[in-house]
């Protein structure tokens, strides 16, 4: 039986900021960099477990950041002139080609009439959720997992310590800061809000990641180990 893949999208324009400009020497002359637009494509995966009809969430199955691209073409062009490389892009990603067309059409709606020189930015955004078929474990099943454990030092998630948590780093996004998604629940960190900064530099919704580390002592995007309690 095929395993069910499905696949939904956002596509957002965002305001660009000089986050990533860099410094000159001053006893160099300035040299003026081409403005450019970017297109940010941004793939996430997360894993659905079925057994008899009724759907859970895995523990260690969050959705996970497995693609990245981004391109950048002149400003003053129309993104609708690069449809072309936009479907290069997600085919290399693994998008079905049914789903490239509605994200492509998606995609040429929000860009038609913008202005391209206004400082905005496009990022595209793809949540693949792949269900999988959960079976009932058996004797063999059981045997086999003994054998595992005995030989690996985490049997299963062990949540970061308490004081590991309250003392990781908050930040509150401002207006300049580059637009991220929270990788826990998908959704984008609104400027103003508090975050939580790792000790890896990832960020996160408060809520999202303190959730997260009672359950895992891991960042969900590069596997940081927290402070943890072996039991």
């Amino acid at each position: 039986m095929e395993t069910p893949i499905l696949y939904d999208y956002i596509v957002r324009l965002k305001p660009k900021t000089n986050r990533n400009s860099q410094h000159v020497n001053s006893d160099q002359p300035l040299q003026k960099v081409p403005a450019t637009f970017p297109v940010n494509f941004l793939l996430y995966k997360r894993e659905i477990y079925s057994l008899h009809g009724e759907s859970f969430f895995a523990i260690d199955r969050r959705p996970e950041a497995i693609s990245r691209k981004t391109i950048h073409f002149p400003v003053g062009d129309s993104p609708i002139h690069h449809i072309n490389d936009f479907k290069e892009i997600l085919t290399d990603m693994g998008i079905p080609g049914i789903k490239i067309s509605q994200i492509l059409f998606e995609i040429a709606t929000k860009a038609h009439g913008i202005d391209t020189c206004n400082g905005v930015f496009m990022i595209v955004s793809i949540r693949m959720t792949v269900y999988q078929e959960a079976r009932l474990r058996n004797e063999e099943d059981d045997i086999a997992r003994a054998e595992r454990e005995s030989m690996e030092v985490r049997a299963k998630p062990i949540p970061a310590t308490k004081s590991s948590i309250d003392a990781l780093e908050r930040v509150v996004l401002d207006a300049s800061a580059s637009a991220r998604d929270c990788t826990v629940c998908m959704e984008e960190i609104d400027a103003g809000s508090e975050a939580i900064r790792m000790p890896c530099s990832h960020v996160y919704h408060s809520d999202c990641i303190v959730r997260w580390l009672q359950t895992s002592h891991m960042c969900p995007l590069c596997r940081y180990h927290m402070p943890c309690e072996y039991l």
